[in-house]
């Protein structure tokens, strides 16, 4: 019987320091207290802290997102298709095809008036034809270079005509990388194409619009814009020229919930138009053991590393899943709910004292 009052009092002197540290505890992040007496402090006493201002969500200070405004820059959105003719490059593959009036002429024999020539061009920017040697054939259009050819065979041929095309070239072509479905090098026409129209040679993207990011270089200049924008907006999309890299990466979305929720998480939502709503039915909702109603926020970084927003809703309004339904978040948000006082406790009491009272039942029965 001593042995029962020792131990009962050894749990009651227990029982009472863990009581006294129990605000100690530490919980899912800080409450909603800590939340808005830093903004009313002015945040004074931790000059580390970063600044931000709580805005309480009702119907009139429910924040409005515009319409994506996103668009390439003006030098990408003006250029038009190439108007000019296209000019022979290196490497290109031509064909000169050459007639005759007469049967008996340079070429001709036989009854056959047609010559068909297949020339390569060099890496110096020539080409060697019979009967006309060497002609700096790069950055010539295939009219200059059929009005060069006519003035080499005057004289020589009888009463020639003369055409000139490319038949394969691989400046006509621009470069898709990442997240297509048939990456690599694709031959477009000389004028150029427009951006989707090239993805869509490419197989097209799996993922949503929304979840793509489409980088164009040009030159020593590249931007990168959502596919979504792209799709929204006809001056996106843009024209592609010979020599571009575009590259298509998948960027998804994630959304964090910390704090009483059923379960906090980093989760994907495969909506364009993600809300608040959405987020917390996804999760599982609030948990009504822990959770402080009266506090959820949403803290919103500054776009412009300003004073970022937190934006706190009270989910005993009446109103508040029509608000949580209204508000729409962004990628970079991230959504806490804040725990009560009494979860608090019974957490302690579930983590810490648990074991001792299961130690001091097992003790009086012994005694017993």
């Amino acid at each position: 019987m001593i042995g029962v009052r020792v131990h009962e009092a050894v749990y009651l002197v227990t029982l009472a320091s863990l009581l006294a540290g129990c605000t100690a505890m530490p919980a899912f992040g800080p409450d909603a207290r800590a939340i808005t007496s830093d903004v009313a402090d002015g945040q004074a006493e931790d000059r580390d802290a970063l600044p931000f201002q709580v805005v309480e969500v009702t119907a009139a200070t429910l924040p409005v997102v515009s319409e994506s405004q996103a668009r390439f820059p003006a030098s990408f959105r003006t250029q038009q298709y190439r108007a000019s003719d296209e000019v022979v490059g290196v490497g290109d593959y031509l064909e000169v095809r050459i007639w005759e009036v007469a049967e008996d002429g340079l070429f001709a024999s036989a009854g056959n008036r047609e010559t068909v020539l297949n020339v390569q061009v060099s890496n110096s920017g020539n080409i060697s034809v019979p009967y006309a040697g060497n002609i700096a054939a790069r950055g010539l259009t295939t009219a200059e270079l059929r009005s060069e050819l006519l003035a080499r065979y005057y004289g020589q041929a009888v009463e020639p005509e003369i055409a000139v095309a490319i038949t394969s070239t691989e400046a006509r072509s621009a470069t898709v990388l990442g997240n297509v479905r048939s990456a690599g090098r694709i031959e477009i026409p000389p004028r150029g194409i427009r951006l989707l129209d090239l993805l869509a040679s490419t197989g097209g993207v799996s993922q949503a619009p929304w979840e793509v990011l489409v980088s164009v270089q040009r030159g020593s200049a590249s931007t990168s814009l959502l596919l979504s924008d792209i799709v929204r907006s006809s001056t996106n999309n843009i024209v592609i020229l010979p020599g571009d890299t575009v590259h298509v990466s998948h960027e998804p979305r994630r959304f964090a919930v910390y704090g009483g929720v059923s379960r906090p998480a980093n989760i994907e939502i495969p909506v364009e138009d993600a809300h608040l709503a959405y987020l917390l039915a996804e999760v599982g909702g609030l948990n009504d053991r822990v959770a402080q109603t009266r506090s959820v926020f949403v803290f919103r970084p500054s776009a412009t590393a300003g004073l970022a927003t937190v934006y706190k809703f009270d989910f005993s309004r009446p109103d508040a899943l029509l608000l949580a339904s209204a508000f729409r978040l962004m990628p970079t948000d991230i959504t806490y709910v804040a725990s009560a006082d009494a979860a608090d406790f019974n957490r302690f009491v579930s983590i810490m004292l648990s074991p001792l009272l299961g130690a001091a039942r097992s003790v009086g029965s012994l005694g017993n």
